[in-house]
């Protein structure tokens, strides 16, 4: 049976512009929970995104792995913490130096600070830079917990220059996490939503089998391929799809919310969901 439910977030989760789930999906996750079933999000944002997304119900993301695993909550408490290399950031920032079209981006308490930018270049940009107000000439020397790379160009840009960083900086890892995104994720090597998804798993006595996750980026490909109960929407990237021993439809037709009903009653039935029965596709 399924106890713990790890779901990434935009485009898996929710879909709407405005980025907050919809009521049917609040009351999926209701019934998830009443079913005794964790309901975790599991994504590359940061807690304090979340009750908005929520749209205001913190009940339904109290237990969260964000931060793509590097900051862990358990009923609303911080109980992991995994911050990223000074010394690799200030790597980064010293690898853009003269990249003319990107530039590092860190986060302390839900500010969001360029590094080693022209503020007016920043400002600018809002579509690429978005919620940053403010340029320092360095890394501050703080544990920072959400870091990433804004790219002023094309998807193709963001790879090509991920492609350049991982290669220089192998301490790191630079994920573009989805098309139509202008920016690229930087986590310690080797680390992804998987941890999170493994704390909470040992902190709540389950085992692996009884973890099931969403996803539809570059960024869930960590969680997707740890867990074997792991299921693509239909809208996913072509690596998750392929990834994903499960699937259902798009993000757009509440597909996610749907399958948490199926697990819910499932569980109470003390059995697992029929859309793992049905859409079964054994990874190569």
């Amino acid at each position: 049976m399924i106890k713990l439910v790890l779901s990434d977030l935009d485009a898996t989760l929710i879909w709407r512009e405005d980025h907050v789930v919809t009521q049917f999906a609040l009351d999926a996750i209701h019934e998830l929970q009443s079913a005794g079933v964790h309901f975790v999000p599991c994504t590359g944002r940061i807690f304090r995104d979340l009750p908005r997304m929520f749209a205001g119900d913190e009940a339904a993301c109290a237990t969260a792995v964000t931060s793509n695993g590097q900051l862990v909550y358990l009923d609303g408490e911080l109980v992991e913490k995994v911050p990223i290399d000074h010394d690799g950031l200030l790597a980064v920032m010293d690898r853009l130096h003269d990249v003319a079209d990107s530039y590092l981006v860190v986060e302390y308490e839900g500010e969001k600070v360029a590094v080693d930018a022209d503020l007016g270049f920043v400002l600018a940009h809002p579509d690429n830079f978005w919620s940053v107000e403010q340029a320092l000439p360095g890394v501050p020397e703080r544990p920072c917990y959400k870091a990433n790379v804004r790219v002023v160009g094309s998807f193709e840009r963001c790879q090509e220059v991920a492609a350049e960083l991982a290669r220089a900086l192998s301490e790191l890892d630079f994920v573009c996490p989805m098309p139509g995104t202008p920016h690229i994720d930087i986590t310690p090597h080797g680390f992804g939503k998987d941890h999170g998804g493994d704390f909470l798993m040992e902190r709540l006595g389950l085992t692996p089998d009884e973890v099931c996750c969403f996803g539809d980026a570059e960024n869930d490909l960590a969680v997707l391929r740890h867990y074997a109960n792991s299921v693509a929407v239909a809208n996913a990237v072509p690596v998750v799809r392929e990834c994903a021993r499960f699937h259902i439809g798009p993000a757009s037709e509440e597909s996610v919310a749907h399958a948490l009903l199926d697990i819910a009653e499932a569980t109470s039935a003390g059995r697992m969901p029929a859309f793992m029965c049905e859409n079964r596709v054994e990874p190569d």
